[in-house]
């Protein structure tokens, strides 16, 4: 598949940037305010996700309209494991929006390594696309 999609390039670059970012936060994280960093940071990766397999996906003309149908077509794409995986990192960004501080930092601060780790896996199939 090429790099180029319709009129623009698949935005790729981008979310390798911010998992860079997301992948040095947690190694650095300590205060509560640097937790809520890496939990901001992991917010980012997971929208740059879903988004930048929308884009792949159409390019292979097949259509997704929510973050859920994307990473079920992903996975029959073979390009994630198990989509239900991922559903749970949406309802651990999703925890971000409706609850406090305190309970955001004991429900997504420890999921983040496997998304890391998941996260790495997709990009490296990504980049071979």
């Amino acid at each position: 598949m090429p790099r180029y999609i319709l009129d623009g390039e698949l935005d790729i670059e981008h979310l390798i940037s911010a998992r860079d970012f997301l992948a040095e936060a947690l190694q650095e994280a300590e205060t509560k305010l640097e937790i809520a960093g890496t939990i901001q940071a992991f917010e980012v990766c997971y929208e740059l996700t879903w988004k930048t397999l929308k884009k792949v996906l159409f390019a292979y003309g097949v259509e997704a309209s929510s973050a859920r149908e994307t990473f079920r077509l992903a996975a029959q794409q073979g390009w994630i494991s198990n989509p239900k995986t991922w559903f749970v990192y949406l309802k651990k960004r999703n925890i971000t929006v409706h609850e406090y501080q305190e309970q955001i930092m004991e429900k997504v601060y420890p999921v983040l390594p496997q998304f890391l780790k998941n996260l790495n896996s997709l990009i490296k199939k990504l980049e071979k696309l």
